[in-house]
């Protein structure tokens, strides 16, 4: 978690303090997806407010592309604010999920170890996911967020969906998602405890359920 406000004209422009958090998604060997949410944390931490989202994707072009680009002066991309986004009914039905999770060993690393980075246990699993929306609009608005599994999800252009979760105990969840047409939903979530501390990151790859049952 990296505290903005590293300068004197950065620490005035917030009230809180405010830390930016970076994720990113990778799709296949060309595409990247990352995310900087901007959180600020008010009294004492039982607050969370999102003060910004901002969204980079990145594509490799190759030389090939380079040398159309630069004999057209046209791209190949479309902007991200024109491409179409998802929508909940999307996410609905049975999904086979494959998710590596890193739990960081805090209190043995606060103890014994001078290092600045705590160990991490990692665990792989594949399990099965069934998904189900209630009451689902047909048609979404650029403000329209809808709640997921008791969570408010923002439905981003380029089928990107985004969401900030401050649970009871203390923990601030933050994960992104990247769903493609092929029936893929790539999604990243990070824990940071009460005191700021990364506790988990979960990576998994989510694959649409397309077979009959027997």
């Amino acid at each position: 978690m990296l505290q903005v406000g590293g300068s004197a004209d950065e620490s005035s422009y917030y009230l809180s303090p405010t830390y930016e958090i970076e994720q990113c998604l990778v799709r296949g060997c060309h595409e990247r997806l990352c995310l900087v949410h901007t959180i600020a944390v008010k009294e004492g931490g039982t607050e969370v407010q999102l003060m910004r989202l901002a969204v980079y994707k990145e594509k490799w072009l190759g030389p090939s592309h380079l040398e159309y680009m630069s004999e057209t002066g046209e791209t190949p991309s479309e902007p991200l604010s024109q491409q179409k986004r998802i929508s909940p009914s999307d996410l609905v039905g049975t999904w086979k999920v494959f998710e590596i999770s890193a739990t960081a060993i805090l209190e043995d690393w606060e103890k014994n170890t001078p290092e600045k980075r705590p160990p991490f246990v990692y665990l792989c699993m594949e399990t099965l996911k069934r998904r189900s929306l209630p009451e689902i609009p047909d048609h979404f608005s650029d403000e329209d967020a809808s709640d997921m599994q008791d969570i408010t999800v923002l439905w981003l252009p380029g089928q990107i969906t985004a969401y900030v979760d401050a649970k009871e105990d203390g923990v601030l969840s933050i994960g992104v998602g990247w769903y493609s047409d092929d029936g893929t939903n790539l999604v990243m979530e990070r824990d940071y405890g009460a005191d700021g501390k990364l506790q988990e990151v979960r990576s998994k790859t989510e694959v649409k359920r397309r077979w009959l049952d027997d």
